[in-house]
């Protein structure tokens, strides 16, 4: 089994959790989807916070196993569990009132790391493979007057997310800030088009020290053009 060290949160989850936390009780909990449940804590969060029913999707047999585990400890497995599956591959035809997620978005073809797995960090050269996928798909699963909260990196371009979105009748709008600071592996594999270009923007350095920002995206449908959805 993968070492579970591996599958530790990081300060994006950390992020994640404490924008749920605070929006807990506007947000719509019947059912959860989360797109790569990872450690699972996230999914146990939710559901200690009132979600009805919770689903998690992630490619990695260990984590799915881990996932489940702290949920049945948790007290949680009568209405949550974990499969494993290629991200909106697992979930039919079905459609959730709140879907989360923390994907790879790391601009790096390779990453050599002993910290997390590669597919928790790469998200291709320009860090959004997993990302525009995710967004691909989202529309067919977003139920009416359900929202999407998720991670984004700064360097990703929120902008081409939000375009992507429009044809679809939803819209994406950062809701919380933050940094993170990026390890001697990831400096040395971040890709030179991206270094480039963001560079003392969304990448940071103080002396030797580098940080990147991201945000805390909330998606959600257009105000009335949800209907027949």
């Amino acid at each position: 089994m993968t070492p579970p060290h591996l599958f530790q949160p990081t300060e994006y989850t950390a992020a994640l959790l404490l924008y749920l936390r605070l929006h807990a009780a506007r947000l719509p909990m019947g059912s959860v989807l989360e797109i790569g449940s990872g450690s699972g804590a996230v999914m146990a969060s939710l559901l200690a916070m009132g979600a009805g029913t919770a689903l998690g999707v992630d490619l990695e047999f260990d984590a799915v196993t881990l996932t489940n585990a702290l949920l049945a400890e948790q007290g949680f497995a009568p209405r949550a569990r974990a499969v494993q599956g290629d991200m909106w591959t697992a979930c039919a035809d079905q459609r959730f009132d709140l879907i989360v997620s923390n994907l790879p978005q790391f601009p790096a073809a390779q990453l050599s790391s002993d910290s997390h797995l590669p597919t928790w960090s790469l998200g291709g050269p320009d860090g959004r493979r997993l990302m525009d996928a995710f967004l691909q798909g989202l529309p067919r699963h977003l139920a009416a007057n359900g929202k999407a909260i998720i991670t984004h990196n700064a360097f990703i371009s929120l902008a081409t997310t939000q375009a992507l979105l429009a044809p679809h009748r939803l819209q994406a709008q950062a809701v919380l800030h933050a940094s993170v600071p990026l390890c001697s592996s990831k400096v040395a594999s971040i890709s030179p088009a991206v270094l480039a270009r963001y560079q003392g923007q969304s990448i940071h350095t103080v002396g030797p020290y580098w940080f990147a920002d991201f945000d805390i995206v909330e998606i959600g449908w257009r105000q009335n053009e949800h209907e027949g959805r």
